[in-house]
């Protein structure tokens, strides 16, 4: 295989994205415009709230990374 061939088949497998790589961007766009939307509507109250809601969440988050699941 020659150093062509290697960057092609390389390239063609990192474009697109699987299902569950779009699931997780719109999660995170939708989850950032309900903040922006909260905050706007809310103020600092608002951002402090969701701030504290993500607490538990990240720490369930890098549990599950360091155990490698």
């Amino acid at each position: 295989m020659s150093i062509t061939e290697t960057s092609r088949t390389s390239a063609a497998k990192t474009t697109g994205f699987d299902s569950g790589e779009w699931m997780v961007l719109l999660f995170v766009a939708l989850f950032v415009v309900v903040v922006g939307a909260i905050t706007a509507l809310f103020g600092l109250p608002g951002l402090a709230m969701s701030a504290l809601t993500m607490v538990p969440i990240v720490y369930a988050v890098l549990i599950l990374i360091t155990v490698g699941k």
